[in-house]
């Protein structure tokens, strides 16, 4: 062969490669493989995570050697991260230069504790009386004060939260303030990595003072206008009473007192921050209408540290994320095969289905493929970036 057909050669050699590299296509399939909440990865031929899901797309593939590419970061509240690469397999005898694997999590959530530690915290969970001999205590029962049973919870709950739900936590009243106070911002800023200080601020404190709610959502809306990190933000709100500290009223629940935490919770909610509801004992009235205003259909009830526990993993789930970011444009957007666990074909469809964002990056699952990723029913997302065919009914 002549210098000049070699060096032609090279060239188009040298392109194919690089085409690779950029995620273009070379031939009719591309798949890309999603893992939600942090599950494995791994399989012959792509890096391993915590789990195996089988064979990557990827592997054991004829020709050339591969490239990998700087992995996307991921992690939560727990502070863990999960393992995310992208493969990218030159040209080979099958003409397959495309190749893409990954393993990120869901897109974040900011989820904002607005946490209740008025001095009836101190009491029995069941029945709101104090845990201490005298008055009103139930001498022939175990007493579970409520403090200690929130931070039992809240510990277990963020071992097993999701790396995509963002915990951030604000007391009210604020520790060291006076009987009605709140400062302004948050005792923990959400983002990833904050279960360790969220319990550090749960022990070094302890509950005292009145429930100015309407004061305590005020200021976490407040706080959200300042967290411009383009994610959805939701409070949580959990409250053992009834909201008072109307000016001059500190101690009394009046129909005012109420009447604006309501309003100040619906104006939440208008500005696209739903308000979660926890009714800690069994002083629980008005928080339906709480629940409500915040868009969240009801309040959940906790008269028990199981119960609490329950709680606060069901709104965990609820706001967790059904949003998935693909790490390249497919070459034909319109031409998607979505898959759940290999088998299930996810269809098109903005209700029930799946739906592909302005960018053609996005895809957010609807209806009960959203409600089985966050149950555990999905393990794993997949995406076939299909070419001029088709994409078949099952992903491999």
């Amino acid at each position: 062969m002549n210098k000049s057909a070699t060096a032609k050669t090279i060239a188009s050699i040298a392109a194919c490669v690089l085409a690779g590299a950029l995620l273009f296509q070379c031939s009719a399939k591309q798949p890309v493989e999603f893992q939600p909440f942090g599950s494995g990865g791994g399989g012959n031929g792509a890096p391993s995570g915590t789990g195996g899901t089988g064979n990557s797309a990827g592997g054991n593939r004829a020709g050339g050697s591969s490239v990998l590419i700087t992995p996307l970061p991921t992690g939560g509240s727990g502070g863990s991260s999960s393992s995310s690469t992208v493969e990218v397999v030159p040209a080979s005898a099958d003409a397959n230069c495309g190749i893409q694997t990954q393993n990120p999590t869901a897109q974040p959530v900011d989820l904002l504790l607005v946490l209740d530690r008025s001095g009836s915290m101190d009491n029995d969970i069941v029945t709101d009386t104090a845990c201490s001999s005298g008055s009103g205590r139930r001498d022939a029962a175990p007493c579970t004060t409520k403090w200690p049973a929130m931070t039992a919870s809240l510990k277990q709950v963020l071992a097993s939260s999701p790396a995509g739900v963002q915990w951030g936590l604000k007391f009210f009243t604020s520790p060291g303030g006076s009987t009605c106070t709140v400062n302004a911002g948050a005792d923990v800023a959400v983002g990833p990595g904050t279960a360790a200080r969220i319990q550090t601020a749960m022990t070094g404190t302890s509950p005292g003072n009145q429930t100015p709610t309407t004061a305590a959502i005020n200021a976490a809306v407040t706080y959200f206008g300042t967290v411009n990190d383009g994610l959805v933000h939701y409070i949580l709100l959990a409250t053992d009473g009834q909201p008072n500290c109307d000016p001059g009223t500190s101690g009394t629940v009046t129909a005012t007192s109420v009447a604006n935490t309501a309003t100040a919770i619906a104006t939440a909610a208008a500005a696209n921050i739903k308000t979660y509801v926890i009714g800690i004992g069994p002083s629980t009235t008005y928080l339906t209408q709480f629940a409500q205003n915040g868009g969240t259909t009801d309040y959940f009830p906790a008269t028990s540290p199981d119960q609490l526990t329950a709680a606060l993993t069901s709104i965990m789930v609820a706001v967790a994320s059904c949003v998935f970011t693909m790490a390249a444009v497919p070459p034909e957007p319109n031409n998607l095969g979505v898959y759940m666990d290999q088998s299930v074909k996810v269809p098109l469809d903005p209700s029930e289905g799946y739906s592909l964002g302005a960018d053609n990056r996005t895809v957010t699952f609807n209806g009960s493929y959203c409600d089985g990723l966050k149950s555990g029913t999905y393990k794993v997302v997949q995406v076939y970036f299909g070419c001029g065919a088709p994409p078949p009914d099952r992903f491999w």
